[in-house]
């Protein structure tokens, strides 16, 4: 195998690569609203959690109740938060997204 002596060309200057720019924060923000979605779905799950509860007859009563009590839960809180959700979501995928640091601004004393 012969490999080949270096030009000219190939030692100057760098080309980058295709693909490779700075990506732009989209996947980072896709993210963040994924993440609040899920934890919105898992504060309705938290408050309408009780209340089915009392009204599938729950109270404490170990039997299947419960589980179906939970699968029922589950099941309201996914569709709630579904789309656009109760608003929660958009407002937590907001304090979620990176934003630029105060002290890397040229006007900090």
């Amino acid at each position: 195998m012969t490999v080949p002596p270096l030009t000219a060309a190939a030692s100057a200057e760098p080309t980058p690569l295709v693909g490779t720019a700075a990506r732009p924060i989209a996947p980072a923000v896709s993210d963040a609203q994924k993440v609040a979605a899920q934890f919105e779905a898992i504060l309705v799950r938290q408050m309408i959690g009780p209340a089915l509860e009392s009204a599938m007859g729950g109270g404490g009563k170990a039997g299947g109740g419960s589980t179906y009590s939970y699968m029922l839960t589950d099941t309201i809180a996914n569709q709630l938060t579904a789309g656009r959700g109760l608003g929660l979501a958009p407002m937590i995928a907001q304090q979620l997204t990176p934003r630029p640091s105060l002290a890397s601004t040229p006007d900090s004393p």
